[in-house]
């Protein structure tokens, strides 16, 4: 196509015809079509509104193709004209142009698109604001035979051709300046997108580099937009199945329920920011705690546009702080447990040595009688023996703990254990009015210590003898039971509550731990038959229907396999207790 082609329209007075094949052609139209709206006496407003539309139409032409052309003239109804010729290819290419090219009817008296068959026609309008006459004569070029004899046509010429030049100077001048300052221009937004692009680069690695927080972007309805790799490892979701669903997917079900999540949402709206410790669920569908922070994203202008979600997994944190808290309430526990064994203690040696201090001190100033001696003597004795024992205990007790606890282990039998233990505490039973009773059947030997299995069976004994009243009854019982040899000891005593029963055979653990409870006794004893009998490979257990109902403790020891006149003849062992990390 050029300039010349037929599809321009006839019947108008043609100011000029411009073929564009370049870039600076685009320039030049839009010089012409100034030049030709000042000419007109178009305001300014319309000189600088028809310019502009004329290189943009031209530019939107331009763009698509290298074939095209255009002509300005004069219509015969008054309107200057700029036409557009070019030829495009394919329909969708029209339809885009076409809008853009009507987009410009905003600022113009008239835009006109015609879909030609090989081609597009483009008419930009607009009203010439005299008539006719005036018109023609003030466009139509004059004649230079005309100006002849007049003796100014040549000076006017030069003088003319002069200001042109120096127009055109301008022209290119202003053209240079404009297309620095557009090479400026675009060569800044390369660097702002290179810089932008490079931004995204390092946030995006960053959050995908962090893995303990769950990062994701949500719009104003709470819907996900962006998943970082922390957030699929958090919550189990790959980007693919969360984005585009409600955060209401990661609440329990109660909470849902209440609408809690958008409840969640407005307060961070409102106040800046929302965060809390709570469960979370996971796409599996199991549970987990987390610490939960949502803030708004904001525009410009202070309107809020999104939230940001950061979740982290506190489930391990909850469990060590859990750990730690239970750890420090057994601390305080056995801190308790010290200060009350200590004060006990203090309690239990101090009164037998009061007893001793106090018959001592009669018998030194020889006020006694005959009788009044032997009361005294036998209650030093007494008191003399029960201090050694809570010595005893207390000694034994640390041998456990360090696990210097030694044992002389033998094949032996447990009958005459048992009838020196029952022979020791007889008087004390008798003495109490409480009935003691032994039922034996020979269970075969067991290879222990039979000074340490002898003070099993003392503790028991006695520790069943203080807690039955007078009129109580207490039996032992030794029977075989498969591969081991079972001793019972059972009360009719004040039994034992199903609260304080797990911790019977606990170090310092007593039903009344006060100075002023009924019985003595450091709450030494059951602890160390538990000990004594799981270094010989046995185990001890306590049962009782209740306080009242008395209580029934029952040692198992395993039997020995080899008979007992070949074990007489294997050595006697001497085997040390066992580390300190079995017995606690």
């Amino acid at each position: 196509m050029n300039a010349n082609s037929s599809s321009f329209s006839s019947g108008n007075l043609t100011l000029t015809r411009l073929p564009l094949r370049r870039r600076q052609d685009l320039v030049w139209l839009r010089r012409e079509t100034r030049s030709a709206a000042e000419q007109c006496g178009l305001d300014d407003h319309s000189v600088q509104s028809l310019s502009a539309a004329s290189y943009e139409a031209a530019r939107l032409l331009f763009s698509e193709t290298q074939t095209a052309g255009a002509e300005i003239s004069i219509t015969p109804s008054g309107e200057l004209q700029i036409v557009i010729q070019t030829g495009l290819n394919g329909g969708a290419d029209r339809q885009a142009v076409g809008r853009s090219v009507t987009a410009l009817g905003t600022v113009l008296h008239r835009v006109s698109v015609q879909d030609l068959t090989d081609s597009l026609l483009v008419t930009l309008s607009a009203r010439v604001p005299f008539d006719g006459v005036r018109r023609e004569r003030a466009l139509r070029p004059v004649p230079i035979e005309e100006l002849e004899g007049t003796g100014l046509a040549e000076q006017e010429l030069v003088e003319e051709n002069i200001r042109l030049r120096r127009a055109l100077i301008e022209l290119q001048d202003e053209l240079t300046e404009t297309n620095r300052g557009v090479v400026a221009f675009y060569a800044e937004l390369d660097n702002q997108a290179e810089r932008l692009r490079q931004a995204e680069e390092r946030l995006r690695i960053l959050l995908d580099s962090v893995h303990d927080y769950a990062i994701c972007i949500l719009d104003l309805r709470g819907d996900v937009a962006s998943w970082n790799h922390g957030a699929e490892r958090v919550f189990g979701y790959v980007a693919d199945a969360i984005i585009g669903r409600n955060i209401d997917a990661f609440y329990v079900a109660a909470e849902r329920e209440a609408n809690l999540p958008a409840e969640h949402l407005r307060v961070a709206r409102d106040e800046g920011r929302f965060e809390c410790e709570s469960l979370r669920v996971r796409a599996d569908g199991s549970t987990f705690d987390a610490l939960v922070l949502l803030t708004p994203m904001r525009a410009a202008d202070g309107s809020a546009r999104g939230f940001s979600l950061v979740v982290r997994d506190v489930t391990e944190r909850k469990r060590l702080e859990d750990s730690l808290r239970n750890r420090a309430e057994d601390l305080a526990a056995a801190n308790r447990a010290k200060e009350d064994f200590l004060a006990t203690l203090s309690h239990e040696l101090r009164t037998p040595l009061n007893a001793m201090l106090g018959w001592t001190r009669l018998l030194r100033m020889g006020k006694l009688d005959e009788a009044g001696k032997t009361r005294a003597l036998e209650t030093i004795e007494r008191n003399a023996y029960v201090q050694e024992q809570l010595i005893a205990d207390i000694l034994d007790v640390s041998r456990i703990v360090t696990g210097r606890l030694r044992l002389n282990l033998r094949p032996i039998d447990l009958v005459p254990v048992l009838d020196a233990s029952l022979e020791t505490l007889q008087p004390s039973a008798a003495a109490k009015g409480v009935e003691l009773s032994c039922h034996v059947r020979r269970a075969g030997t067991v290879l222990g210590d039979p000074d340490r299995l002898q003070q099993v069976a003392w503790n028991l004994l006695s520790n069943a003898i203080k807690f039955t009243p007078a009129g109580g009854h207490v039996s032992v019982t030794l029977e075989p039971a498969g591969a081991s040899a079972h001793i019972s000891v059972t009360d009719t005593g004040e039994g034992i509550p199903a609260s304080l029963l797990p911790y019977v055979f606990d170090r310092f653990t007593q039903g009344d731990a006060s100075v002023t409870r009924a019985h003595g006794g450091l709450g030494l004893g059951l602890s160390i038959v538990r000990h004594l009998v799981e270094l010989h490979g046995g185990h001890v257990s306590a049962s009782s229907e209740g306080p009242g109902k008395g209580a029934t403790f029952l040692v198992s020891l395993p039997l020995r396999t080899i008979p007992l006149d070949d074990a007489d003849d294997r050595p006697v062992l001497d085997v040390a207790s066992h580390e300190k990390a079995a017995t606690d």
